[in-house]
């Protein structure tokens, strides 16, 4: 018969971890420690190793407590925050501070038992760094861009500010270049398969193909099509009831936003390039569908 694991809720912030962990009798405890190896160290003198521990996703701040937690052999679970956010709403919990968060946390832990967190590869932090910062060097560029085009319209525009604006941009596309000939190394070494296949779809360009690779990490948690649909948000969704209430049927957007702002992207490269894609989206013209309803049946297709 397999032992009933004890659960610890820990709800994460910057600086600071709010614990609640549980007894053999149900009872909680609360603990606060910093977020740092002396707080990790406090947390399993107070528990063990042997406990199910849960925390949030919460940006960057749960993962060094994640490897901490992995490498002494504990078993942990990460939850979407949006799920504890319902769980506390329904049963109806007014108050709001990091020690009730905890306890709620923990209570979650033990009433839907989450499944374990599942260690990414090494691989796959390093190429989303490098995605990310590709990403916010091209979008720096943009700002750039547009500060450039307003300072031109100028009556007497500054040659010096141009001149370094300038020289700004050329740096970046510089490093824009480099980091993606370093990620496109990176991900024909850890996912040579993924890459070439991705890759293969007509109007799917390298920094697409990328990022379909890295978000899903390597499609290692997708099963199926309808799996990645959801999680880029395109999985479409109704709201209605009654005589009342009839919302129109649209996408459901809570998801990767970025991928799906690459992904439309690349219907719209896709109608040109790809003969699959072009017949759909005419076919749902010719159908009386809009024109973004029928990109994002595009979208879906890839």
């Amino acid at each position: 018969m397999e032992t009933k694991k004890l659960c610890c809720g820990i709800d994460v912030s910057h600086t600071s971890l709010d614990v609640c962990y549980q007894n053999n009798q149900g009872q909680l405890f609360h603990l606060k420690v910093g977020n740092n190896n002396g707080g990790y160290q406090k947390i399993m003198e107070h528990t063990g190793q042997d406990y199910h521990f849960v925390m949030e996703a919460t940006g960057v701040y749960y993962i060094r407590l994640a490897f901490y937690l992995h490498s002494k052999g504990c078993q942990l679970s990460v939850v979407n925050a949006m799920a504890i956010k319902r769980y506390i709403q329904m049963h109806l919990e007014r108050n709001k501070t990091d020690k009730k968060d905890a306890q709620w946390i923990c209570r979650y832990a033990i009433d839907q038992k989450p499944s374990f967190w599942q260690m990414p590869d090494d691989a796959y932090f390093e190429s989303k760094q490098l995605y990310n910062t590709i990403r916010e060097y091209t979008e720096q560029i943009k700002r750039i861009n547009n500060q450039l085009h307003s300072l031109r319209l100028l009556p007497v525009p500054s040659k010096d500010i141009i001149k370094s604006l300038e020289k700004i941009i050329t740096c970046l596309q510089k490093e824009i270049k480099l980091l993606e000939q370093k990620l496109q190394q990176l991900l024909e070494q850890w996912q040579p398969d993924q890459l070439k296949s991705v890759s293969s779809v007509k109007g799917i360009g390298k920094r697409a193909a990328a990022m379909l690779i890295v978000f899903t990490q390597g499609f290692r948690h997708t099963e199926n099509h309808r799996q990645l649909i959801s999680f880029a948000g395109l999985a479409p969704t109704q709201y209605s009831s009654g005589s009342s209430i009839q919302g129109k049927p649209r996408i459901y957007k809570r998801g990767g936003k970025n991928l799906r702002d690459v992904l439309y992207m690349c219907s719209m490269n896709a109608m040109k390039t790809n003969n699959t894609c072009k017949a759909l989206y005419e076919r749902l013209r010719a159908n009386g569908k809009t024109g973004k309803q029928a990109l994002v049946a595009v979208m879906n297709g890839f």
